[in-house]
This record gives C-alpha cells, sequence and structure tokens, in this order.
C-alpha cells in the first residue's frame, strides 16, 4: 500500500469512528484504538506534507454534524477545540521543549503545569447567563454543537444554578465531559440482563448513546455525572491561573477532576502520569491518560493554539491495553486496492470493555516473519490498527502439529486468480465485492467524484442487494429506482437527492478521475501530475512507460501500473462501460502559466496564516508547482514554524528559502 493509500483509508476509518461516536451515539473503537490511528495519520502526514488536505481529520476538531439530525444545532462562543493526543514520555517532553522554547524561558525558569485525568467520556458545552443555565452543546465539529440541553439537565451533579451569592459573569461557557462511574456503569449493565434497552458495550459509548436519547426520561434514568474541566467564552472575570480557575469551578458547585496536581517542571509531569496510571483501576471513573496544561493563563495565551489544538495543553495517553488469547484460524480479507492481507480469527477475549475476534496481521511477509500460526497462544493490543494487533507470540505453548500458515492461491471472496507484488498479494478481479466496495467508496470520496451519501454502509447495501455489481453501475442507479425504494431506509427524497448527486458528478475534472477510478499506485497527487501533463483521457491511455516517466514524481512502479491498468481488458470494459453510461472527464488545461512559473516550491513546518494545503494552492495558482520532498529541482522552499531535516537539506544544497512572511510577500507582489 502506498503512503497516499495508507493516508486514504486511515482518514476513511478515522471519519467513520467520529461519525459513529458523535451523531450517531456508539463506536467501534475505544480511545486506544483511535488515537492509535490518529497518531499513524499524523505521522505518515508529517513524512507526506504533500499529501496533507484540509478536510483531514489532523485539520479539524470532532466530526461534522450530521445533516438533518434530530437535534438542533447552536454556535459555541469561543471554538471547542481538542488536545494533542501523546503516547509516550519522549513526546511529552518534545511538546514541553516547544512550549518553553515559543516563550523563550531559560534553561533555569520553570515551567509551572496543572494537571488532571484524561476522563473518557463525551465532551460538553454549557452556557450561563448571570449564573443560569440556558443551554448545552454537545462539542460537534468545535465551531457549532447539537443543543443537548433537556437532556443535560437531567444530570444530577450539573448546576442548574451556579452555586455562591455573585456576582457571576454575565455570559460564562463551561466546558467538562459527560461520564458514567464504574460503579454506575456495572449497575446499568446489570439493569441490561432484565431489561430490552439493548447490550451496553461500554461505558463511555454508554455516555455517547444516551446522550442522543430523544426522551429526556430515558436519559434521567441513566446514571450520569459532568466533570468540568475548563471555560470557554467569558465575560466579566478574569483566571491568573489554571489551578485558581479549577478552584472557581469547584466554589461554583462543579465536581472537577481529581487527583490533580500543579507539577514544578515536566519531570513532575510525568510522575503524576505514571502514578495515576498505576492506580487508574482503584478510581471511580475510567481514565485513559492525563491532561497537562500550562498553568498560568498568560502563558496560554502567548502561546497560542494551531489550527486544531492548544500548544499549552498535552493529553498523555496511558500504554494499550493488552490480552492473551488462542488464533482460531488464520484468514484473508480484500482491500479496496484488491490487496489481500492476512487477519487471525482469535477465542474472544474482553479487552478494555470491548469483545475482540480479530487481528490485524498487516501483510503475508510480516506474518511469516512473525510466525503466527493457528492455534497460537498469542498476546494482542488494540492499537495501530482498527482491527487489533497481534504482538507476542508464546511458541513455548505451540502444539507439535502446528505448521506455517501460508497465502491464499485464490480471492477468499471471489476465488479469482491472485498476484503478487512485494510484501502483496493482489486479486485483480475488479468486479470483487470487498475490493467493488472500497472501490466505489473511495470514488464517491470528496477528492475523487465527491458523490454526497454513498458511504460505507450505504454501498455496501447497495452491492448486498445485486443494484452494483460493477463500478459503473453507480452511474446507471437511476435505472434502479424502484429498487432503491425498496431497501431499508431509502425514500423518495434521499434516493433522488443520491441520484442527482451522481448526475452532477458525470463530469469530474481528470486529475479527480483519475483518482477516483483506482489505478494503483496513483493517488490525488499523481493524479493531478498525469492531469496536467497530458491534459485528456486518451493522450494518458495511449502513452507508454517513457513517456509517463517525463511527468516529474513518475517512476518506474507507478508508469508500469498505468499502463498495466489501460492495458487490461477488464478496465477497459470498465472504462467503456462508464462513457456509455454518460461519465466524460474534462480535459486539464495544465498547469497555469502565471509570474510563478517554472518555479517548484516545498513547504515545511507550521504556518501561521494559512495551512500548507492553502499555501501550495496560491502557489499553484501563480503558475508554480509544489513538491512534497526536497530535491535539486526544486527552487524555493518555505520554511515554518519547527521546519525540520527538510529545511536542513534545502541549506545544503543551497536553495531559495523563505519564511512565512517572505511567501506572503512574494504572494502579494506576484
Amino acid at each position: 500500500m502506498t503512503a497516499e493509500n495508507e493516508i486514504d483509508e486511515l482518514r476513511r476509518r478515522i471519519r467513520d469512528a467520529d461519525d459513529q461516536y458523535y451523531n450517531r451515539g456508539h463506536s467501534d473503537l475505544s480511545d486506544a484504538e483511535y488515537d492509535a490511528l490518529f497518531v499513524q495519520l499524523r505521522r505518515l502526514e508529517a513524512a507526506h506534507p504533500e499529501l496533507v488536505t484540509p478536510d483531514s481529520p489532523t485539520q479539524r476538531v470532532g466530526a461534522p454534524l450530521p445533516k438533518g439530525g434530530s437535534f438542533a444545532t447552536a454556535a459555541h462562543l469561543a471554538p471547542m477545540g481538542s488536545i494533542e493526543s501523546l503516547m509516550a514520555a519522549d513526546e511529552a517532553r518534545e511538546f514541553a521543549a516547544r512550549a518553553r522554547k515559543l516563550l523563550g524561558l531559560a534553561d533555569d525558569d520553570r515551567l509551572r503545569w496543572c494537571c488532571e485525568p484524561k476522563l473518557d467520556g463525551a465532551s460538553a458545552n454549557l452556557l450561563y447567563e448571570h449564573g443560569v443555565l440556558v443551554r448545552g452543546l454537545s462539542r460537534g465539529d468545535g465551531t457549532e454543537g447539537e443543543d443537548l440541553t433537556p437532556n443535560l439537565r437531567t444530570i444530577r451533579n450539573l448546576p442548574l444554578r451556579l452555586r455562591g451569592r455573585g456576582p457571576f459573569p454575565v455570559r460564562l461557557e463551561v466546558r467538562g465531559e459527560v461520564i458514567m462511574s464504574k460503579r454506575g456503569f456495572a449497575a446499568l449493565q446489570q439493569h441490561d440482563a432484565t431489561s430490552a434497552e439493548g447490550t451496553f458495550r461500554n461505558a463511555r459509548n454508554t455516555v455517547a448513546g444516551t446522550l442522543k436519547l430523544l426522551d429526556p426520561r430515558q436519559v434521567k434514568r441513566r446514571p450520569l455525572d459532568f466533570i468540568a474541566f475548563a471555560i470557554g467564552h467569558v465575560e466579566g472575570r478574569e483566571f491568573t491561573s489554571h489551578e485558581e480557575l479549577r478552584r472557581q469551578l469547584h466554589d461554583w458547585g462543579f465536581t472537577i477532576a481529581e487527583p490533580a496536581r500543579v507539577a514544578d517542571d515536566l519531570d513532575g509531569v510525568l510522575a503524576f502520569h505514571d502514578e495515576l496510571e498505576a492506580a487508574r483501576d482503584a478510581l471511580p471513573y475510567e481514565i485513559d491518560g492525563i491532561v497537562a496544561k500550562v498553568d498560568r493563563i498568560e502563558l496560554q495565551h502567548r502561546l497560542g493554539r494551531t489550527s486544531r489544538t492548544p500548544r499549552w495543553a498535552m493529553a498523555y495517553k496511558f500504554a494499550p491495553r493488552l490480552a492473551k488469547t488462542r488464533v482460531l484460524a488464520i484468514g484473508a480479507q480484500v482491500g479496496r486496492t484488491g490487496a489481500v492481507t492476512p487477519v487471525a480469527h482469535l477465542e474472544p477475549v474482553d479487552l478494555a470493555g470491548v469483545t475482540v475476534r480479530n487481528a490485524s496481521l498487516h501483510n503475508w511477509a510480516l506474518l511469516a516473519e512473525r510466525d503466527v500460526r493457528q492455534g497460537d497462544v498469542v498476546e494482542i493490543q488494540r492499537a495501530g490498527d482498527v482491527i487489533p494487533e497481534v504482538v507476542r507470540v508464546f511458541v513455548d505453548e505451540r502444539g507439535p502439529d502446528s505448521v506455517p500458515a501460508a497465502p491464499p492461491t485464490l480471492c477468499p471472496t471471489c476465488g479469482g486468480p491472485l498476484e503478487t507484488e512485494g510484501k502483496f498479494v493482489y486479486c485483480i478481479n475488479l468486479d470483487c465485492k470487498d475490493q467493488l466496495v472500497g472501490r466505489i467508496v473511495h470514488l464517491a470520496s470528496r477528492r475523487a467524484f465527491d458523490i454526497e451519501g454513498l458511504g460505507p454502509k450505504q454501498v455496501e447495501q447497495l452491492v448486498t442487494a445485486g443494484l452494483v455489481t460493477s463500478l459503473e453501475h453507480v452511474f446507471t442507479l437511476a435505472t434502479q429506482k424502484p429498487a432503491l425504494l425498496e431497501l431499508e431506509r431509502w425514500g423518495e427524497r434521499s434516493t433522488q437527492n443520491l441520484l442527482a448527486q451522481i448526475e452532477r458528478s458525470k463530469r469530474p475534472p481528470l486529475a479527480r478521475f483519475l483518482n477516483g477510478i483506482g489505478i494503483r499506485h496513483v493517488g490525488e497527487t499523481t493524479a493531478k501530475d498525469l492531469a496536467a501533463h497530458f491534459g485528456s483521457l486518451p493522450r494518458l491511455r495511449a502513452a507508454d512507460a517513457a513517456r509517463l516517466m517525463e511527468v516529474d514524481g513518475v517512476g518506474e512502479e507507478v508508469a508500469r501500473a498505468v499502463v498495466d491498468f489501460f492495458a487490461s481488458t477488464e478496465n477497459q470494459t470498465t472504462l467503456a462501460a462508464l462513457a456509455a453510461a454518460g461519465v466524460d472527464p474534462l480535459e486539464s488545461e495544465g498547469v497555469t502559466a502565471g509570474p510563478l512559473t517554472g518555479r517548484i516550491f516545498v513547504f515545511t513546518g507550521g504556518l501561521v496564516t494559512m495551512s500548507r494545503d492553502e499555501a501550495k494552492l496560491k502557489a499553484e495558482a501563480l503558475g508554480a508547482r509544489t513538491a512534497g520532498s526536497i530535491s535539486k529541482k526544486v527552487t524555493d522552499v518555505v520554511a515554518g514554524a519547527d521546519a525540520g531535516q527538510k529545511l536542513d537539506k534545502a541549506r545544503s544544497l543551497g536553495l531559495n528559502i523563505l519564511d512565512e512572511q517572505a511567501f506572503v510577500a512574494l504572494l502579494g507582489g506576484a
């Protein structure tokens, strides 16, 4: 899997998890699984900054609010951001070092941190006017949230009126976590055994689902608590430290996260983390780490924030939980690119509140290296992938008749032939069901054909019903409208909206078309380069490998993949069927000529006035080309905050280096 494909897959998984948790009140993932996915995505994007997009989960907070949801929405008075999640002590040290550097602190200057438990629940934002609760919102997308006021009012420890005589702030946003204690969740599970309310998988999912209930009377019967941890907008009151803020929240009647500690330096933060991790099972609530905030509010203001997270607060997570179980079988699964990857089917085991039945083995070369076999006793952890992974094999418990696992010779889904490429095995049948579902979801994505309403569940439903058996059938669904209306949850309005979206998508720009049809090794960036160079689909289809490699960034492997794709009889049939269905990609006008034509820009480090993606678009609009790595072909390097090895390499090559101010001035002059 290429870095671009891996990034696409991670973004899809994170978006699905966000939609589940924020909009549907449940989640198939634990915090550890979600955080591991996020860390993996962030590292890949850091290594490939040219692949960062404005709609990536790393660039926003929460999840898009559901369209036509059951709850009204309202804007937060101040943005409700998330906190950067860190998984290791070295990452915490790097975070603190960046903060110290930005503040200009000397080695002997202390930086105090206020440390609290990181609670595992659902965030909420409460608005008080003159001390009286008037509204309660979910976090939502960080800018606005769903109005859950009636449900939040039922929480027994949540003050409907601030305690004390006042005067109170004219308007005050109190942020906190809605949680369920271990005792309360155990009681609810016991109640579940004799009720028809459904299965409560873990406390976090139960809280999220409870807040989505439409009847506040049902919410009131659930043992929810509200723990305050911050304020957003405030009028008529100022604070000098987070410690002072915590005391005031307590005096106003809020429950605050305990135990807490003010640490004089980072060593104190790390010690608090280790102590709390050792004592987590004795605490009344589930926690998954600690939150450390620079204590002085004035320093918080000086540090500011990135587009997604504050530079003065970090969440240092606990290590993922491990479990021991047995491998019942080694199976295989098919992804959208046709990659057939191994998966371990396990004896069901409970891991931090989730029953685990499968574990990822990544690829057949890694499976052979780790030598995981059917019947093995293994240790698994829920981290690094949506499906948990095997981290250890207890070879001494292996039976005498054990044999190594071998990759399949035929596709486990369609029974078709397989081909091997490096560490990966691929199904070459584009109409293979599992591959087909993934391909259509990718085709409908925003960076491809942009068909709203064709998510994984809808596509799975269409394929299972036999309405879509190949890629081109997406564009002939209008002829299947009566059958669509017979599907569960497909009404006249939703069906007509989807058909209108499909019709609108039939004239995509060539770059989006190439990205959408799923040519192996061709992602968004390569698709743009090919479209700009060849201009039209017929010219690209006629190109041989030598002509393809004239495109900057296209090497032998990509060129071979493109030639093989268009030479395939099956793909030729698919492309002809797409054309017959009215799909006709727009010709590309190539690279825009302008005052920066002939220059190649690389962006590294964080920018303040715009995202890197926006900066690339601005440069390209003026005729420049952009690249993701440093080479002698690059003419300009724009270096933002915390620029790393790319900047060092640019200096060694003597390239022209611009800071953000100089780049903005260049754009203005151009």
